[in-house]
This record gives C-alpha cells, sequence and structure tokens, in this order.
C-alpha cells in the first residue's frame, strides 16, 4: 500500500472515530442529564421494549397492586380482589425453574404454618406441566395460570422466582427476587 493511501486510511478512520465520539458524548449528556428517576425513566424507555420497560418498572412497593384475574389448576377463576381485606403473598413460579422447585417446599410449610396471610402462586407453564408438578409437590394453596405471561408483565417479574406481598387494602408491600426458605417467608410478611 503506498504512503498516500495509509496516510488516507488512517485520516478516514480517525474522523469516523471524531464522529462516534461526538455522538456518544451527546447522547450520554442527554441520558445523563437529570434526577436519577429521570434518568432511569429514560434508560428504560429508549434502551428497551415498552412491554419490557413495564416489566422492569413492575409494581413498585406502595403502589396499589394490579388486579388480575386467573384460572385455577381446577379451572376456577380467581380475581386479586377476592381477597381483598386479607393480607396476600403472591409467588411466581415455572415447574424448569431450580430455585422455584426448592423454594415451593418451603412456601407450602409456610403456608401451612401461617395464619392471616393467604397464599397464592402463579405458574407460567402450560398447564399439564404446572398440574403435574403441583401434584408431586403437595401443594394445597391456589396454582393459578399465567402461560401468556400477562401477569407476570403487569408485576414486572424479570426473573422468577419473585414474591410479592399485598396488604389488607390491597397495595404492595413487600418484593423479594430470589428464592426464600420457611423462615425467609415468614421474615417476608412481617
Amino acid at each position: 500500500m503506498s504512503m498516500k493511501k495509509s496516510i488516507g486510511l488512517m485520516l478516514m478512520i480517525s474522523f469516523v472515530f471524531v464522529i462516534y465520539l461526538e455522538n456518544t458524548s451527546l447522547f450520554s449528556t442527554e441520558i445523563w442529564s437529570g434526577s436519577e428517576v429521570e434518568i432511569a425513566e429514560r434508560i428504560a424507555v429508549n434502551s428497551v421494549p415498552v412491554t419490557q420497560a413495564r416489566r422492569l418498572n413492575g409494581s413498585e412497593i406502595g403502589t396499589l397492586a394490579p388486579e388480575f384475574s386467573l384460572k385455577t389448576l381446577s379451572g376456577k377463576s380467581i380475581y386479586l380482589s377476592d381477597y381483598k381485606g386479607k393480607k396476600v403473598l403472591v409467588n411466581f413460579w415455572a415447574a424448569w425453574c431450580a430455585p422455584c422447585t426448592k423454594e415451593l417446599p418451603a412456601l407450602e410449610a409456610f403456608n401451612k404454618a401461617s395464619s392471616g396471610v393467604e397464599v397464592i402462586s402463579i405458574n407460567i407453564d402450560p398447564e399439564d406441566r404446572a398440574k403435574e408438578f403441583a401434584e408431586k409437590a403437595g401443594i394445597s394453596f391456589p396454582v393459578l395460570l399465567d402461560a401468556d405471561d400477562k401477569v407476570n408483565t403487569e408485576y414486572g417479574v424479570i426473573s422468577i422466582p419473585t414474591t410479592v406481598l399485598i396488604d389488607e387494602e390491597g397495595f404492595i408491600i413487600n418484593k423479594h427476587i430470589g428464592a426464600l426458605d420457611e423462615e425467609g417467608f415468614h421474615v417476608f410478611v412481617q
């Protein structure tokens, strides 16, 4: 390659690099200016599709829990509003999720030992798989089916298991991502 071509190539690469730096610094200034909440909202809205942004924001502690209606394994429709006036622990899980399957016996033990807290679980598996697992595990609390992922999205579930605690007025008062043991559930509802 001749000296002129080498210099020309270097100038072109330098030009592209300078344009890149200018654009990224403008982008950074736009994204990183403002309060932490404004920045987080801009990042969430500008970097992921709307449904994913909703999932990241989800239902926050202190907000009214979104109403839902889902069918149980036996086909009965259950509404969140059926539990108005009661404290409700909602656990999101799937049979293919190893931490979920490890957590469910602890949730079952908590359910049997706990008074004053209603336990319901929301499963994202196909019905037959959820039913088979629930029967093998001996789950006594309602297992609701959310195979189309609508309630999971409404509640901002980004990882399972996720557990949400709803107070007697219908407000979210606690949220935990990850598996809990029986003692962890007791602490979680305090």
